[in-house]
């Protein structure tokens, strides 16, 4: 995904990535806002990249789920959701996404408790946290391999991008950089990668590529 509260792509620029990085399929999901994903979806024609709408929902920095539209009707379903926060005076998101009928729902595995999964509702696997699936969580990954999907954050262009992020964060908290918390930032290797080098970060783990396919 990539965000302009948080991140600095342009669409055009995410989609240019995209074809050079071999993409077909782009989910498109900016944090709390839906505001280009007309445009994005413009530009799937020209670029010939298939991108999928949803949003990130979060409560500031920190991460809930993210929700993907499996249709227009699925899209009209997050965005009735997510207009309820950005009309309130509390606009505190719950930790759970409500009953979709039409989106997918992705959470991110650190923040995943246990909780009964519907059907529509997946965990989603960063690229460096696979190692602990081959090692210290074998049985979690056994027992959830049917619900694990990958999630590959895409955020930036090049590290002057990830900086340029950090100074805008703390404008937006209103502090010196120097105080700035990690968890108020994102990470400087969320990325665009080649889906040749998303085969083989998952080449040990055919449920997760399945999954996400």
């Amino acid at each position: 995904y990539f965000s302009y509260k948080y991140g600095t792509i342009k669409p055009d620029e995410l989609m240019q990535m995209a074809v050079a990085n071999g993409v077909e399929c782009l989910a498109h999901t900016d944090i709390n806002s839906t505001s280009a994903s007309m445009e994005m979806v413009r530009l799937s024609a020209k670029y010939g990249v298939r991108v999928v709408c949803g949003v990130d929902f979060r409560n500031e920095a920190d991460q809930l789920f993210i929700a993907l539209a499996r249709n227009n009707d699925g899209f009209c379903e997050i965005n009735g959701y997510l207009s309820q926060f950005l009309t309130t005076e509390d606009p505190e998101i719950p930790a759970r996404a409500p009953a979709f009928e039409n989106a997918l729902v992705i959470y991110p595995f650190e923040k995943y408790t246990d909780f009964k999964l519907s059907e529509n509702e997946y965990i989603g696997i960063r690229p460096e946290q696979l190692s602990k699936f081959r090692f210290g969580l074998k049985g979690f990954h056994q027992k959830f391999r049917h619900k694990l999907v990958l999630l590959q954050t895409v955020s930036f262009r090049h590290k002057a991008d990830f900086n340029a992020h950090r100074l805008l964060r703390s404008i937006d908290n209103n502090i010196l950089l120097s105080r700035l918390q990690k968890s108020e930032e994102g990470q400087p290797h969320h990325r665009m990668v080649s889906s040749d080098k998303m085969r083989e970060v998952l080449a040990n783990f055919p449920e997760i590529k399945q999954n996400t396919k």
